[in-house]
Formats: structure tokens, sequence, C-alpha cells
């Protein structure tokens, strides 16, 4: 047992070393405009977090751009956006044609807000749900930047909502239920770090091998080709040759300006049978060793299932025959860091499997699990950051809301030289002094195998600013 648990924290170092990075360059000017012509135009979600919001889901109905005369829709349907999930990670809304042009305001119009919350009134700690009541339906903001739009050209559109500064509470921190939306906008080029997308949920619709694509749907029904190339990371023993219209993949990957397809850096399977559920571990049964059970909060779901609600907690049981992964994490030693063993509450995953038509509502058999970046916000602890060299060292996280509480103590941080800095222009070493420092880290959740605390393999490090349009 004690040389396993060697082995397993050997590991756990080789993970923080293999931490992919992302790139990105500089960025060159558009090209002039031309008149009556056609371009595309992308949607990137993002969120700045509110600690307590576990959920927050509405319904955007409209998002437009204006040039000053004419205004053109960026949307080609309504759909259902689930914000929170999106703390620290960027996921693709819509791509649509438009006329080209120079859009210098957009305008989002949205409704129905509900907002699934920690009620820290109650002991212990209990999921409440609310549906909001927004000030305002329709919201305009000059962009500082127009967003350009060429002849066959592609820009992008990063859609920030603030949560943070929306969700309006009282004297005691408690949520009122009141949502006066605050979102930011601003234009990308394609080829900038912001557009990429880090994860993207569909089902396949058809696949070609022999052409290295497929055709995905999304959540809203909308169909997407994915390409791939000798680049694009997949889990050993998968590829396109193994991909039937029962798989649902996650993809992560940047659009192309030329084919309007999304080129994928990788492809992971969540689910070879009928459902996908995704969200964050609030209890694991039993509390150590192989998990037979565990309580996810759910944040994601195909298709929409009678017995799972996004906001809500569902219960999955395990038999055994489950398989677990970790998401960009392609070394076959993945099993060793995440199994029933290694689950633990406050990480985030998704689930797939059999949806068993027998039962009434059908009955969910997962079999595969995988494990999933996410963003944690939070507190750096005072005296904590222990630096070996350049950045590769750790520090410990005050976690807040939900995850923090789940964590039941501070998280150690584990960082390397392949971890990506945000407002923190000196690294590691830049977490220094004698006052907090708001931060948020996005990475892989992992059991530490020699207190089963958790520990963060930190993908990126970010100071949390103050929020501004």
């Amino acid at each position: 047992m004690h040389a396993n648990k060697i082995a397993r924290g050997f590991l756990v170092v080789l993970l923080a070393a293999a931490l992919a990075s992302c790139g990105g360059g500089l960025t060159t000017p558009p090209p002039p405009v031309q008149a009556s012509k056609v371009g595309t135009s992308f949607i990137v979600g993002q969120d700045a977090p509110l600690g307590s919001v576990l959920a927050f889901k509405v319904t955007l109905t409209g998002l437009s751009a204006s040039d000053g005369t004419n205004t053109v829709s960026l949307i080609t349907q309504s759909q259902d956006v689930e914000f929170a999930r999106l703390n620290g990670l960027r996921t693709l809304l819509d791509i649509r044609s438009v006329p080209a042009g120079s859009y210098t305001s957009v305008t989002a119009t949205i409704s129905a807000p509900v907002i699934s919350y920690l009620d820290t009134s109650t002991t212990p700690p209990s999921v409440q749900t609310m549906n909001g009541t927004l000030t305002q339906s329709s919201i305009t903001v000059q962009l500082r930047q127009p967003m350009v739009v060429t002849d066959n050209g592609l820009v992008g559109l990063h859609m920030d909502f603030r949560l943070g500064s929306s969700i309006q509470t009282d004297a005691n921190g408690q949520i009122t239920g009141t949502v006066d939306p605050k979102i930011a906008f601003h234009a990308i080029p394609p080829d900038a770090p912001e557009a990429e997308i880090d994860e993207l949920h569909g089902g396949v619709v058809s696949v070609n091998a022999a052409g290295g694509s497929f055709v995905m749907q999304g959540p809203h029904g909308r169909l997407l080709t994915v390409t791939t190339d000798n680049n694009t990371l997949f889990a050993p023993g998968e590829s396109l040759n193994t991909f039937d219209t029962n798989t649902i993949v996650e993809v992560s990957g940047k659009l192309q300006r030329q084919t309007l397809t999304l080129l994928a850096s990788s492809v992971q399977v969540v689910s070879n049978d009928r459902f996908l559920l995704g969200g964050l571990i609030t209890d694991v049964r039993p509390a150590s060793g192989p998990a037979n059970q565990m309580d996810l909060l759910v944040h994601a779901e195909l298709p929409d299932l009678a017995n799972a609600q996004i906001g809500r907690i569902t219960s999955l049981d395990f038999d055994g025959n489950e398989r677990f992964v970790i998401h960009h994490f392609m070394l076959p030693v993945g099993f060793f860091l995440f199994n029933r063993a290694g689950l633990m509450p406050g990480q985030r995953v998704s689930t797939g499997g059999l949806l068993v038509t027998s039962t009434n509502p059908p009955g969910l058999d997962v079999r595969r699990v995988t494990l999933h970046r996410q963003g944690v916000a939070g507190d750096w602890v005072v005296g904590s950051t222990n630096i070996v060299n350049g950045n590769n060292g750790s520090f410990r996280l005050n976690a807040h809301g939900l995850t923090g509480i789940l964590f039941g103590t501070s998280a150690k941080v584990a960082t390397s030289d392949r971890t990506r800095f945000i407002n923190l222009p000196g690294g590691l070493a830049d977490l220094s002094g004698t006052s907090t420092m708001p931060i948020r880290v996005v990475g892989l959740v992992l059991q530490d195998p020699v207190n089963g605390k958790p520990i963060i393999i930190a993908w990126a490090v970010e100071k949390l600013m103050p929020l501004v349009p």
C-alpha cells in the first residue's frame, strides 16, 4: 500500500509536468472592408463567477450587431446557456454568415434566468433554485474596437457574462433573485488565444474517416464539421474509425478562416451509448475506497433527460464496469490517477452511458467517467508559495463557494513552466506579499494519494482584476 501511494504520488508530479500550454501570437490588422460582401462571425461565451452561484441558466433570445445604420443578427436561433459552468473556460455559442461591415455596438436580449445557488443559512448548506427577475432584458454595449467583418473573412465576438456583478445580493450576502445583467463584449480575430474553444459537446452525425473529419450536432441542433490532423489528440484506443451515431464527444480547437470548420486540438469521447451528464461532484459514497455512488450537480446534459435537471443534484451508481479517463491527458497512466477510488467532492466530471428504457423515467447506466479541467476561484494563501525553480512549484488556494465547502480545506495547487500565468507577469513569484490575492486556477482536481486532500494541477493561474465592462 505504501509503495502504491508513492507510485501514485509520482504520477501526480508527472501529470503536472505534462500540462499542455495554450499558444498564441501577434495578429495582423484586418484588410479593408468590401461593401455588399458576406463574411462569418462566431460567438464565444465565458463568465466571471459569483462564488455562491452554482448554475445560471438564461435564454439568449437575440444577439445583434450594428454599424450605426444597419443591424444584423449574430445567432441563428434563441438558445439556453448555462453560464456558471464556464468559469475560466470558453465554449462556442453560434456561428453564422453576416454582411461585411464595421460593427460598433452589440445588443443582447435575454429572458427567463434561473439561478441555482448555495444557501448558507441552512445547516449543512443546501442547494436552492429560484427564478430570477431581470432589471432589463435588452443590453446594448459599445465596442471599444469595431468588429470588422470582411468578404469571406472570419471574426469572433467574445461574450463575457459578469455574474459576480449581475446577480444581486442583500446585506447578508444572500441572493435576492434580481439580475442586473452586466455583459462585456469585444471582437477577437480567429487566431487570437481567446478564439480557442475549450469545450464543445455534441453528438456525432456522420464520419469521414478517410478525410479526417466528422459532423457533430450541438445541444441546439447546430451542425458543425470538425477536422482533425496529426496533431489532434485522441484517447488511447479511440479514433474516427471508432465513432458512430451513438458517440457523444467533447471537442477543443479553433475555427478555420477558409473552411469555417473547427480544427480539433483534442477530441474526447464522453459517451459511446446514449447520454451525457456533466457537472460537479458533491458527494461520493463510500467516502473512501472504490465509489459505489456519487451525487452530481448537473451543469450540462444531452439529450434533455427527465430524471436530471441543470442546477439540480442527480445520483449516479457504479458497478465496476465504468471506464475512467482524464481529458487532455493522453498518457496511459491516467487510470492510476483517476478511478473509482480517486473520485472526490469538488471534481468536475462528465458521465456517459446507456439510457435504460425499461424504466420510467429511463435509468442512467454509467459506462464512462471523464475528469475535466475546471475553474476554481478563491484567495491565494499568504506565505504558501513554494518555488522549486522558475514556475515549477506550488501554493495553496482557499476556494470560494460550493467548491470550497466540498474541498473542506485549502487546496494545494501544483504549477510548472508550462502553466499560463495571467495578470501575473512574474509568474509564480508574483504570488507573494502579506495580503491575500483573488485568483482563479484552471486545471485538473485530483485526490492527493498521500493525504486524500484535493490537489489542483494548474493549466492556468489568473489574478482576478476588478470587473469593468
